[in-house]
């Protein structure tokens, strides 16, 4: 839930399931959205942001590391800020290696850059 928040800016808090998946999101005043009705920025941003827990979980004791293609491509300019700030928070404490075809995106991130 705090990485639905951190990606959509503080519009949706929690994550409401149906049994392992997703069914709804609430927003801080109390209201809900249910999955059918998001918008597909939305719902990339919690797919990002369940990827992003899944891998935090998996990786909490090990040495791994994760690898992303272009997770930011289908993203408004604003959510993809957002993304970018959580994607770095996850990537200081462990390794993370994003592919992107687009300067732009790669601009929102620090450290090393690689051009093909």
């Amino acid at each position: 839930e705090e990485l639905v928040a951190a990606i959509t800016g503080g519009r949706h808090v929690r994550v409401q399931m149906d049994g392992t998946l997703p069914s709804a999101l609430d927003d801080p005043e109390g209201g809900s959205v249910s999955w059918e009705l998001l918008s597909a920025g939305t719902r990339d941003a919690l797919a990002l942001a369940v990827r992003l827990a899944m891998a935090s979980y998996f990786l909490r004791d090990s040495d791994g590391f994760l690898i992303m293609d272009d997770p930011l491509v289908d993203m408004d300019p604003v959510r993809q800020k957002a993304a970018a700030a959580a994607i770095s928070a996850f990537s200081a404490g462990r390794q993370l290696i994003l592919f992107t075809c687009h300067p732009a995106t790669a601009d929102l991130f620090a450290g090393n850059l690689i051009r093909l």
